[in-house]
């Protein structure tokens, strides 16, 4: 008998070790796709994807890679797949032959960014003469270039100071800069100067309306081109992790400030400056379909943004500030700016620099009417 009960034990053994074999074959035939982004909130929907199972087969290797060079250095040699960033930054990256296409528009700050201006500036014809930090061929930079062009003022009429955003905060409070082009929460350390006010933000300069400080989803070209079923997925993970942040605020949050290791209350501040874009406003960006451009489809409960035109479209010679499909307008406006601001050498068409073929898949799939969630994510209160 005593025998007996030792061969069971053997055979329980046994299929207990076949058996985490087997799962380890199966964890192990998962496809590992390793996603580069800074540390900030917005990008914390592929913590959540991976939280919740949401890209089928797939592990999302989140990366937290601040080195833009380090990144792009990744992105050539095959040991990044993706990075979050931003579009204009996706511009001057493809621009510099970085082998990378944008493949879909995840987010637009919406009075996240802020330009804080010392008390005698009081708006962008004051900006003749004056200082200002951003860094550098980053959205904040290009933000004060579209400014200075829509004022008719040369692009060298400012002058550009190249800071990190927490550097540009310190010298704006030491009284060295007019201007600092930053974003919450270091924006809230340079109104302690003594008259220091907010000149604009994004939501109220109405930036949103063409994309012009929006972020972007840039994939290698390797990668998409030889695993376009896993890209595929990937992108259909994050809209459907965005949907579910959206109807889910709080658990989101908490998911995101632990993936980030951040206190949830820095999550919701950063959120409550964002529009996480649902796949009927990438539609909309790229005139598909019947989609709608954030313009015209702002979530519900965010702030009103001004009545008064914001005049983005006549930069690109259109009548309209807000309408479909302008995400190639825009790339191409940023593809002028940073060329004529000698951030670029050459330039990066749309055609290829911007990959529609997964939006347009997912499309054609419905998956828009199944992820069309268009809660804000900000709308907790503090």
């Amino acid at each position: 008998m005593r025998n007996m009960k030792a061969i069971f034990r053997l055979a329980g053994c046994a299929g207990a070790a076949l058996m985490m074999l087997l799962m380890s074959q199966v964890a192990n035939a998962r496809e590992n796709v390793v996603v580069s982004i800074i540390s900030v909130s917005v990008y914390g929907a592929w913590y959540i994807v991976n939280e919740k199972g949401f890209a089928d087969n797939i592990n999302v290797d989140v990366q937290i890679i601040e080195d833009l060079t380090a990144r792009n250095a990744g992105l050539s040699s095959g040991d990044i797949q993706c990075i979050m960033t931003t579009m204009d930054s996706t511009v001057v990256t493809a621009a510099a032959g970085v082998p990378i296409r944008h493949v879909a528009v995840p987010l637009m700050s919406y009075g996240l960014d802020q330009m804080i201006a010392v008390a005698d500036l009081k708006s962008d014809a004051d900006l003749k003469g004056r200082s200002y930090a951003a860094d550098y061929g980053f959205l904040n930079h290009m933000w004060m270039l579209l400014t200075l062009k829509r004022a008719g003022l040369a692009y060298d009429d400012a002058t550009h100071k190249i800071m990190l955003p927490q550097d540009a905060a310190a010298a704006f409070v030491s009284g060295n800069l007019d201007v600092d082009v930053n974003f919450v929460p270091f924006t809230e350390q340079s109104l302690q100067l003594e008259g220091a006010h907010v000149l604009k933000t994004s939501l109220t300069d109405k930036t949103w309306e063409r994309g012009l400080i929006s972020d972007s989803i840039a994939c290698a070209n390797k990668f998409l081109d030889e695993s376009p079923e896993v890209a595929q997925e990937l992108i259909r993970a994050w809209f459907q992790a965005v949907d579910w942040w959206k109807q889910n605020p709080e658990e989101g949050n908490a998911i995101v400030a632990k993936g980030l290791d951040w206190p949830e209350a820095d999550v919701q501040l950063t959120q409550a400056g964002a529009l996480m874009l649902n796949l009927n406003q990438n539609l909309g960006a790229l005139g598909i379909g019947d989609g709608q451009p954030v313009c015209n489809d702002l979530p519900e409960g965010v702030p009103q943004p001004p009545e008064e035109d914001s005049g983005w479209g006549a930069l690109v010679g259109s009548d309209s500030d807000c309408e479909a499909g302008y995400l190639s307008a825009t790339w191409d406006l940023f593809n002028e700016v940073y060329r004529d601001a000698n951030v670029i050498d050459s330039t990066i068409s749309f055609e290829d620099g911007v990959d529609n073929t997964f939006i347009e898949a997912l499309y054609a799939a419905g998956a828009h009417e199944e992820m069309n969630s268009n809660l804000w994510i900000g709308r907790l209160e503090f």
